[in-house]
């Protein structure tokens, strides 16, 4: 992204990008082998649960369907939070929304990404998918729809 012409693509993220983008590492890794521990699945799993509770918090807060307290009691019981985290992590919900639900949203679009530009060259191969890779990171950090469109 440093290297695109464009001086906003050099700067500019959406957390859809730089958060998905992140996760998305970690699945890849996975992907590749590297996480053979089944302790390490387990925490991926975990860590996978604890954000899709995110999403409906982060979502709910914000249509006003739910509130500050029930949204406390969402995490401690799906995102296996204490109380006292669950109120530090929903405190940051109200006052940056949509970017809890960017981690896992980012990372599932960048898979769908990754799957329609693998199946238009007819490959899944390894150097098949670093040309993805440096394709969709080259293209600068950009909301993933403008992503996809930008490496088509």
């Amino acid at each position: 992204a440093k290297l695109n012409p464009s001086p906003v693509r050099r700067v500019y993220g959406t957390p859809y990008f730089n958060e998905g983008w992140g996760l998305y590492a970690e699945r890849v890794m996975r992907e590749q082998g590297f996480f053979t521990d089944p302790k390490h699945l387990l925490y991926q799993y975990e860590a996978t649960i604890f954000r899709a509770a995110r999403i409906v918090v982060d979502t709910s807060l914000h249509m006003n369907e739910m509130t500050f307290d029930d949204a406390v009691k969402h995490m401690v019981e799906k995102g296996n939070l204490t109380e006292p985290n669950a109120r530090a992590e929903v405190g940051r919900y109200c006052s940056w929304p949509t970017q809890a639900s960017s981690y896992l949203t980012g990372m599932l679009e960048i898979i769908d990404i990754r799957t329609r530009w693998l199946a238009r060259r007819g490959a899944s191969d390894r150097p098949a998918l670093r040309a993805f890779h440096d394709a969709l990171t080259g293209a600068g950090m950009l909301p993933t729809s403008l992503a996809e469109k930008a490496i088509a």
